[in-house]
């Protein structure tokens, strides 16, 4: 499956891992998905959470997605006079290494598969879409973590409006 970093501007908010379920897509709801918090595992860690840090493929993904593609994305884009997106993904299909494409040596590579900000949910809220549906469908520790994700947004929103009035 996918392996997406769900962006806030220039902040990693989650790695979630998208699995498909009945098929090969795990595109329109078509899949389970496991979140990872991003960085370093906390000395107190939460129980039932899941930390990117505890899993190399991922952590090493984390560190080269944010350190070194983002940094130059935009600029090969030509447009790098312009923000990062306030919410957005950089959507990743794992495949096996160069160096043993037969998956001998248990490692994952990491092929971008999209860039995407025109289509992107808040995906903790997701149990919340459809006709019948609404935000009390959504379970108490992802109506946190949506929160956190739409508080986060509007930090960024505000930062990036701060940055565009400085420069005007």
């Amino acid at each position: 499956g996918e392996v997406r970093m769900q962006m806030v501007g220039n902040r990693m908010f989650k790695i979630i891992h998208k699995k498909p379920v009945g098929g090969l897509s795990a595109v329109g709801g078509n899949n389970e998905m496991t979140f990872y918090e991003p960085g370093a595992k906390p000395e107190n860690p939460k129980e039932g959470v899941l930390y990117a840090a505890d899993f190399p493929d991922y952590a090493r993904l984390e560190k080269q997605f944010v350190e070194d593609d983002i940094p130059v994305v935009m600029p090969a884009l030509g447009l790098g006079d312009e923000p990062l997106p306030l919410l957005w993904t950089g959507d990743f299909i794992p495949k096996n290494t160069e160096e043993s494409p037969d998956g001998s040596d248990g490692k994952t590579d990491f092929v971008v598969g999209e860039f995407n900000c025109s289509c992107v949910g808040i995906s903790p809220f997701g149990a919340a879409c459809g006709p019948d549906k609404d935000l009390k469908d959504v379970p108490d520790d992802l109506f946190l973590d949506g929160y956190a994700l739409t508080t986060l947004m509007g930090q960024k929103a505000s930062e990036m409006l701060d940055e565009l009035r400085a420069k005007a």
